[in-house]
């Protein structure tokens, strides 16, 4: 059909015949160029796909013809220990499915969707994971990594495919393990001051012998803590310190995204564990702690999670249980203010406490002035835990008796686990009673040795002085304690070469970690008494 020229589109005009100008020709030129680049990236493309392809291929039938015991993967530093096509499925709503070229390498589990992309880390430490199957999936030959910030969902071709992978996993795993890596940057915790940051340093922790390795079969062993406190899965090998239960790595990974105000996460293989927190551990545990927080579940017809459930039915549960709390048993007079202690001021004097009267039912007690009547000497760790989990304030102050605060009744108990306790809950381990005397000057009045340690590898301040003007170590000395000096004495020496810039000698690390020792194992070797009669200087 024959249509007037001044009605037809640029672009027929363009192609119709020849080009008529040097713009034309330049524009035809150009097009040429990028039409010839296209074709050259789709054939790249290609070609790379069709390697990858092989490559796969290769795999695949390598992974055929071995054995029925898949050997275990062995590969240098940095080598790629295997790779190939996986499937996985994405985190959004969607839970779409796609292809991607996944690797080992570096102990870590990366992807790409193309030979020359840049690769995405899935996970960055595989000593931080673990790999399980799917049989219950949807889709055939599932398998899960998963770390304690995420859990990865991926599918293999194949019955043998997801053998391979799965095996490949499990011995970059072991191999993580074996080597000699330098503990992260990210597990230096801060203090608040220099020696305890020195005390608590990874280079110390690996000058005291770095992990033990007894302490997941210790844990273990307590009644109830061979499962996970949350989802019952066995062998849990990650812990909330600060509750004192052992947890799974889906768990952990939950618990870690709480905040440390609610759940501190450690590793029981990968951490080093100073003494008194193991035997925390020992002496809590997850019957215990589900007790308080689980006490209602029946009650209330509550369905826990199974170690196979979703991850984000695990999350709501974890959630309701230690953030709600929407298990535990309400206390009376969790919303009342406390009263004040009616004891007469000549009973109030003396800095060691006495076990309440038996008939007295602590349960009717506001949370906080529970918490401190726990703390007491005998100390009881159940009802201390309970204490905290009714909302009671760690560092509540009772102004019937001194401002004394529950960890220096603790100190006043001598009970290294209930200092131990409360510190991991985030008390104060400065705070000081009306005569300006705090944990440190307490344990030193007391000669409390392991505690007096304890408190120095937390950040106590050496130079605090109390109501008298005497700071911990004039104190010391004044009581004639010899190794309550020396364990400051070290500390001050050390504190003041670190402020010159000077490194120091680092045995005092391991005289502080014999101290750590004795007090939670041999604690009768640090016994002292307290002298009435002070020493006269001259």
């Amino acid at each position: 059909r024959n249509v007037p020229r001044s009605t037809r589109s640029p672009l027929a005009t363009f192609w119709e015949g020849k080009p008529d100008s040097l713009n034309d020709r330049l524009a035809t030129a150009g097009i040429s160029l990028l039409f010839n680049q296209l074709h050259e990236l789709v054939l790249e493309s290609a070609r790379e796909k069709r390697d990858m392809e092989q490559r796969h291929a290769v795999i695949k039938q390598k992974d055929l013809t071995q054995d029925d015991d898949v050997p275990e993967i062995q590969a240098e530093p940095g080598a790629v220990v295997t790779e190939g096509y996986l499937y996985k499925r994405a985190s959004n709503a969607f839970k779409t499915w796609s292809r991607r070229w996944f690797s080992i390498q570096n102990n870590q589990l990366v992807y790409q969707k193309k030979a020359k992309d840049v690769v995405t880390v899935v996970v960055e430490d595989l000593r931080l994971c673990t790999v399980k199957r799917c049989p219950d999936h949807e889709r055939r030959f599932c398998f899960e990594v998963v770390s304690p910030s995420k859990t990865c969902l991926l599918q293999a071709d194949s019955e043998r495919h997801l053998q391979a992978w799965m095996c490949a996993v499990q011995s970059s795993i072991a191999s993580a393990y074996n080597e000699d890596h330098p503990e992260s940057s990210g597990q230096v915790r801060s203090s608040a001051s220099l020696t305890a940051a020195t005390l608590q340093s990874p280079s110390s922790r690996k000058l005291r012998g770095g992990v033990d390795k007894h302490v997941v079969d210790r844990v273990q062993r307590l009644e109830g803590n061979a499962q996970c406190c949350d989802c019952r899965e066995a062998a849990p090998e990650w812990a909330s310190i600060n509750l004192g239960i052992t947890l799974c790595i889906e768990c952990s990974g939950i618990h870690r995204s709480l905040g440390v105000h609610f759940s501190k996460v450690r590793s029981l293989t990968l951490d080093a564990w100073e003494p008194e927190l193991v035997k925390l551990m020992t002496v809590l545990g997850n019957q215990v702690i589900n007790q308080i927080y689980e006490a209602r579940v029946e009650e209330m017809n509550m369905k826990r999670p199974q170690p196979g459930s979703p991850r984000s039915e695990k999350e709501a549960w974890i959630r309701a249980k230690y953030v709600e709390k929407k298990f535990i048993t309400k206390f009376p007079n969790a919303g009342m203010p406390p009263s004040r202690s009616n004891e007469p001021p000549e009973q109030r004097r003396s800095p060691r406490p006495r076990a309440p009267p038996p008939s007295e039912d602590l349960r009717h007690l506001h949370p906080g002035a529970l918490l401190y009547r726990a703390a007491s000497a005998p100390p009881s760790l159940p009802t201390m835990s309970d204490a905290l989990a009714h909302g009671a304030d760690v560092n509540w102050v009772n102004t019937a008796q001194e401002s004394r605060t529950p960890l220096l009744q603790a100190v006043a108990a001598n009970s290294l686990l209930a200092c131990e306790f409360l510190l991991q809950n985030g008390a104060n381990v400065n705070q000081s009673d009306s005569k300006g005397q705090g944990p440190l000057h307490y344990a030193t009045i007391l000669g409390h040795t392991g505690l007096a340690c304890l408190f120095l590898k937390r950040g106590a301040n050496m130079n605090a002085v109390d109501g008298e003007g005497k700071d911990p170590l004039g104190i010391a000395i004044d009581s004639a304690n010899a190794d309550i000096v020396t364990l400051l004495r070290l500390a001050k020496m050390r504190e003041a070469e670190l402020a010159l810039g000077q490194s120091g000698d680092e045995t005092y690390l391991d005289i502080f970690q014999d101290f750590s020792f004795m007090a939670s194992n041999d604690p009768e070797k640090l016994a002292r008494k307290a002298y009435d009669l002070k020493l006269t200087t001259l």
